[in-house]
């Protein structure tokens, strides 16, 4: 038998280990051996998240399968070298443990301490937290997916406060959301802080978030918990354990791995070494991003000192009419960059520099150059007042630069070189760095901006493939969708690059000499673009032909193709925007990715921008009238996710029924061999029979059996109808005696049945 107790020493601390080959994870047979291995392993990183923290722990003596308690007070054979601290609570006083070497963690490990929970300040800071945390706990019945939208919408949120927000996998179901803070307000400042833009972002997502930790309130709906920030709680520390099967990790990840993780307890004490090895700890310089809470940053007016910079920003525009931020310079945003998209008489990008605290500000009509030596022009305009770094929304008609403005991104600046002519600058934004150098030509306003390197973010977009949707045969009733016609074409990305039209089809074939009154040179305002679209062939009355659209694809030939052109137009209806010179937005909400593709899209006869509507049933009802597909539900707030269905885009296809008549099958072929493949079936108009195609679906193994035996019972006659039809070789004709009720989607342009759908076999004729 092993020793009940081995002897070690770690980093000069004496300690006793004891029953090493208990199984504290049954599941995976995970032993108290291997948990004190593991903890040993990450010390060195989970140090910089719990050393020098008052600790609480989760303890599981007798593994996860059996009983767990929290403990905050230290026990009393704590070894005298692992120091505690006293606090006062409101009902007693506990006396906290303090983790700060390895031998303390590989004694907690000992004990079966599998969570680690510590506070938000470190015991030499007077109780001031120094990071607080937003923990996403979704209703049980939603995907993990909307948890990966929450923590995406909450970063941007957070971001325009200036905040840097770290992730990590809770190990659970939910996400947690990490920000550094600098140490200078108390608990319950923090708290103050932190609940009032939450309440704003809640108040924009109603329909999608709460505040409420009551499970019968927040039925559909993410639990933004804010709750743990306050002094007497706590989370799971980074690189902790968690007491639950399959011993996963709460693990730091990097936000662009946000969109392969399928779920929250992904890395576990077997596989987490794999994403170390590869990234290391990837919160390492988390400190280095620390902030005031934003409520606490100092802001001074423009006074004589500051050279009147802002005195031009403030003469020419009148703040009673105009939202824009008042003439005030902050202390904060130090070396902070925005770029805007600004759509006034001109659609335009706005690059704002800190300086100073002001915002040095250039137009550039064109966006900022992204290849090396590629250079723009930027109007140089009025210094604007820190607080613009944050601004959207829209200039009323009448004032200085009337239109609307959005954030497109924005991040730090890296100073290489400044003087009254010339900026030499990196932009360092949320896909990467790139290179700068901004230069005075002889006239007052105009500079020129130059690329100095080709940029090193890589732009997914720029291969992209097509997001999918799931299925309904109902409309979703949630606020949050909008509704759009389900257009019955071929679905393409078209590409847009300098005045040049490529369009690529779902299969990833270029198919642009296919549809010359697409090529339009200026069918965009913007430089670059990557646009989801359907293109179509309609008939008078504004109906897709879907048999039209696919001749049009396939065909070959310039005469042909041009001849079909003039004969069968095209007309491109666009519903999204991947990327928008040069950036990647796919990650931003629906809502905002079309506010954006409706700025840039010049609509026309060969392009219109698929329109969006508020109530869906209506719009069902009124395609079901016309006699079209059907209709597309989409998540306002949702991001675009390529090639993958998920509740962001939902189908809901107007079915049909219909009762037929059975004249023949085919023999079943691969997995269906020895039974029916499919059935032919007819309907009767006015005493004859109208061929209307076959229908192989719908049967689950048991109805192929019984189908096939009772068509195979039948009395063979010869073919029925004059039609030519697919397969007539393998096909068994029999007497229309059997009849069958089936669903389908519309009908052909040769009159047969789309997506039919088999239902039942009806009582015979």
């Amino acid at each position: 038998m092993p020793p009940k107790y081995i002897h070690t020493s770690i980093d000069g601390r004496a300690l006793k280990l004891s029953n090493l080959e208990k199984v504290l994870y049954p599941s995976i047979g995970i032993t108290k051996a291997q948990v004190i291995q593991y903890y040993l392993d990450v010390a060195p990183m989970l140090l910089r998240y719990i050393k020098d923290r008052p600790l609480t722990v989760i303890r599981y003596p007798d593994g996860v399968d059996g009983k767990s308690f929290y403990s905050k007070d230290k026990p009393k054979w704590t070894p005298d070298w692992i120091p505690g601290l006293k606090i006062q609570h409101e009902e007693k006083t506990i006396d906290y443990l303090i983790p700060i070497d390895k031998a303390s963690i590989v004694w907690l490990a000992n004990l079966a301490c599998l969570e680690l929970h510590p506070t938000q300040f470190l015991r030499h800071n007077d109780m001031k937290p120094d990071f607080f945390v937003v923990d996403l706990d979704p209703d049980e019945d939603l995907g993990f997916e909307k948890v990966k939208e929450a923590a995406w919408q909450i970063r941007d949120f957070l971001t325009r406060y200036d905040y840097t927000v770290f992730l990590k996998t809770s190990g659970g179901k939910g996400l947690h959301l990490y920000i550094p803070i600098i140490a200078d307000a108390t608990f319950e400042e923090m708290i103050d802080a932190l609940k009032s833009i939450i309440k704003i972002f809640i108040a924009q997502n109603k329909t999608l978030y709460t505040l409420n930790v009551s499970k019968a309130q927040r039925k559909g709906k993410i639990l933004i918990d804010i709750y743990r920030n306050y002094l007497s709680n706590t989370t799971v520390a980074p690189f902790s354990l968690r007491g639950k099967k399959g011993a996963p990790v709460s693990l730091p990840i990097l936000w662009e791995h946000l969109e392969a993780l399928e779920k929250s307890s992904q890395y576990n004490i077997t596989n987490y070494k794999e994403y170390l090895d590869k990234y290391d700890d990837v919160w390492a310089s988390w400190r280095d991003h620390e902030t005031t809470l934003h409520n606490r940053r100092q802001i001074h007016s423009v006074d004589a000192s500051l050279d009147d910079r802002l005195k031009d920003y403030v003469d020419k525009r009148d703040f009673k009419k105009t939202a824009e931020p008042q003439a005030q310079v902050s202390s904060n945003y130090k070396d902070q960059y925005v770029i805007q998209l600004h759509d006034a008489s001109n659609l335009h990008y706005d690059l704002r520099l800190e300086d100073k605290g002001v915002l040095l500000s250039w137009a550039i009509p064109k966006g900022l150059p992204f290849v090396a030596g590629q250079k723009r022009l930027a109007i140089r305009t009025e210094d604007h007042p820190i607080k613009y770094i944050n601004f959207e929304g829209v200039i009323p008609k009448g004032a200085y630069g009337a239109g609307e403005m959005w954030v497109l991104h924005g991040g730090k600046i890296l100073w290489k070189k400044k003087s009254d002519t010339s900026y030499h600058f990196t932009l360092k934004g949320p896909k990467g760095e790139r290179d700068y150098k901004l230069f005075k030509t002889g006239r007052d306003d105009q500079w020129l901006v130059e690329c100095e390197d080709d940029y090193t973010f890589v732009n997914a977009a720029n291969r992209a493939v097509p997001m999918l949707a799931s299925a309904s045969r109902t409309i979703p009733k949630s606020s949050k969708y909008a509704f759009e016609v389900k257009w019955d074409g071929i679905r393409v990305l078209i590409y847009y690059e300098n005045d040049k039209v490529k369009i690529i089809s779902r299969g990833g074939r270029d198919i642009s000499e296919q549809f010359p009154e697409l090529q339009i040179p200026d069918v965009c305002r913007a430089e670059h673009a990557v646009l989801d679209a359907e293109i179509v062939v309609l008939d008078d009355k504004g109906r897709p032909l879907f048999h039209d659209v696919i001749s049009r694809m396939h065909k070959k030939g310039a005469n042909s193709i041009n001849r079909l052109m003039s004969a069968k137009p095209v007309t491109c209806y666009v519903f999204d925007l991947l990327s928008l010179d040069g950036y990647d937005i796919m990650h931003e909400p629906l809502k905002r990715r079309r506010a954006w593709l409706k700025t840039i899209l010049r609509s026309g006869i060969n392009y219109r921008m698929s329109e969006s509507f508020k109530d869906g049933d209506q719009l069902f009802k009124a395609i079901e009238l016309q006699g079209m597909e059907g209709v597309m539900a989409k998540d306002q707030t949702g991001r675009y996710l390529q090639d993958q269905r998920s509740d962001n885009w939902i189908k809901i296809k107007c079915r049909k029924l219909e009762q037929c008549t059975i004249i023949g099958y085919t023999e079943g072929q691969g997995d269906r061999a020895g039974l029916m493949g499919a059935m032919h079936l007819v309907v009767w108009e006015e005493g004859r029979m109208v061929y209307k195609g076959k229908v192989g679906t719908g049967y689950d193994h048991a109805k192929l059996k019984m189908l096939y035996e009772l068509l195979s019972s039948m009395e063979v006659v010869k073919k029925p109808i004059d039609d030519k039809i697919e397969e007539e070789h393998k096909t068994i004709w029999i007497k229309p005696e059997l009849s069958c009720e089936i669903e389908y989607a519309t009908l052909s342009s040769n009159g047969t049945y789309r997506e039919p759908v088999f239902i039942k076999l009806n009582e015979e004729l």
